[in-house]
């Protein structure tokens, strides 16, 4: 099951909501969330929900067994982190590589939901299991532990909250009024971002790809929309699980960072899914950062240890190393780059963005080499294909206001108008307010119908 299920959205979620109000204790809140996740999760793939028992009882064990061997022997509490280590990489290359689900040829963000929750699963686990070792006291409740790996709205949400983070929301919380109307307005807005804006861009990189008519701006927009489209949908999803966070009494950060040239490519790499990236930073490049040589190494590995995590392929790995490389570069002459014009520098950004993970769409030499070409007019057949402007003006609406909410400054200029009018008067506080529900109303039904549309078709 994922967020844009209508079973989820119409059935799972508001009874989830309703019923954890019919006690207090958090205790029993705990049990509400448990039981809800495990049906979330195990929806028509019941031997998902035993693995996801079975490993649970895993890192529970290895983090009460680190525990009590932190302070006794370092080495041995290393060596049960490693183990623990180890088996959720096992857990996860043979959920994403197995027969346990089919994987795209190509990396299509829909068909890639599903292996990238059990990413966020098995990285939770695991950074539990860390922090124990880094001296985080052990989880002796099995069912707080378990609250906090199988809960829904963690399942996208990733590591953005540790568990040593979220740990005091687990024994007493409360879901305010304020807390609920602004849980539902972040689930309307990430519904938004995956079902509308998410949809359309996919529709115009579909069609801007398509190696068999390959055109000089399709091979710009459709890459464009290749990055839009993993943008709104993974930030869609986030903000969907915060939203689903606050309407049970949970609170934590947002996972995704404004773009800012003066940070590079580096700081586009990081800010991009903060809770994954900051962690496999801390894991793995932190302890050699004041370390010339090591640290390039340690960043090199991080960046491919990232990439593999998102999808576990080849063109992952290359497409990692690709971007490790320029970080490196970066590192030794980052700040010579940003003495460079701001223009230059975003750019800059584009251009390395584009050609790194457009291996990652393709998935092969061929494909990739032949848009590469595509994007200086070799091969083209004409600017842009008759089915591409037909995406492009069903959708203008949609993509104007989607750059508008990419763009800082954009969004920054639109909401600071909304709000100067707001403090004119109180007439004018409240028709904004009111034309604010009206939207978020009306973006519902829209979603719900499109969500509609798209099963039937």
């Amino acid at each position: 099951m994922v967020y844009t299920d209508l079973f989820f959205l119409l059935a799972l979620l508001p009874l989830t909501v309703i019923i954890s109000f019919f006690d207090s204790s958090a205790e029993y809140k705990n049990m509400v969330l448990i039981v809800s996740g495990l049906i979330f999760i195990s929806w028509g793939r019941p031997l998902v929900c035993l693995l996801i028992l079975l490993s649970f009882i895993f890192d529970w064990g290895m983090g009460l067994l680190v525990g009590k061997l932190r302070d006794k022997s370092r080495a041995g509490a290393a060596f049960f982190l490693m183990l623990d280590m180890l088996f959720n990489a096992g857990i996860f290359i043979v959920y994403t590589r197995a027969d346990v689900i089919s994987l795209p040829d190509k990396l299509t963000l829909k068909q890639s939901l599903i292996p990238l929750a059990m990413g966020y699963y098995v990285l939770r686990a695991f950074s539990y299991v860390y922090d124990v070792y880094k001296g985080e006291e052990a989880e002796k409740n099995p069912l707080c532990l378990l609250t906090y790996m199988v809960s829904f709205h963690f399942m996208m949400c990733g590591p953005v909250v540790r568990y040593k983070d979220i740990k005091p929301q687990m024994r007493e919380r409360a879901a305010t009024g304020r807390m609920m109307s602004k849980g539902f307005d972040h689930i309307v807005l990430g519904l938004a971002k995956v079902v509308l804006v998410g949809h359309s861009l996919e529709l115009l990189m579909r069609t801007g790809l398509d190696l068999n008519e390959m055109t000089l701006f399709g091979c710009w927009l459709g890459m464009a929309a290749f990055f839009g489209q993993a943008y709104f949908t993974l930030s869609g999803l986030c903000e969907m699980s915060m939203g689903m966070g606050l309407l049970n009494g949970f609170t934590y950060k947002k996972n995704f960072d404004d773009i800012d040239s003066k940070n590079l490519f580096t700081g586009l790499i990081k800010g991009y899914n903060t809770s994954v990236t900051g962690f496999f930073r801390e894991l793995i490049f932190t302890p050699f950062e004041d370390k010339t040589v090591l640290g390039m190494g340690a960043a090199l590995v991080t960046c491919v240890t990232v990439a593999g995590w998102y999808s576990f392929s080849k063109a992952a790995f290359i497409a990692g190393a690709a971007a490790g490389v320029i970080v490196i570069l970066e590192m030794i002459i980052g700040d010579k780059l940003r003495r460079l014009p701001a223009v230059i520098r975003y750019i800059y950004m584009t251009v390395l963005a584009m050609l790194i993970f457009g291996g990652l769409y393709f998935g092969t030499i061929y494909g990739w080499r032949k848009w590469a070409f595509g994007l200086i007019g070799v091969g083209d057949k004409y600017f842009l294909s008759v089915r591409m402007k037909e995406i492009l003006l069903s959708n203008l609406f949609i993509y104007i206001v989607g750059l508008i909410y990419f763009l800082p400054a954009a969004r920054g200029f639109v909401t600071g108008s909304l709000e100067k009018l707001q403090s004119r008067s109180k007439s004018f506080y409240t028709g904004i307010e009111i034309c604010k529900t009206a939207v978020k109303a009306l973006l519902l039904i829209m979603c719900i119908a499109a969500i509609t549309v798209g099963k039937m078709v």
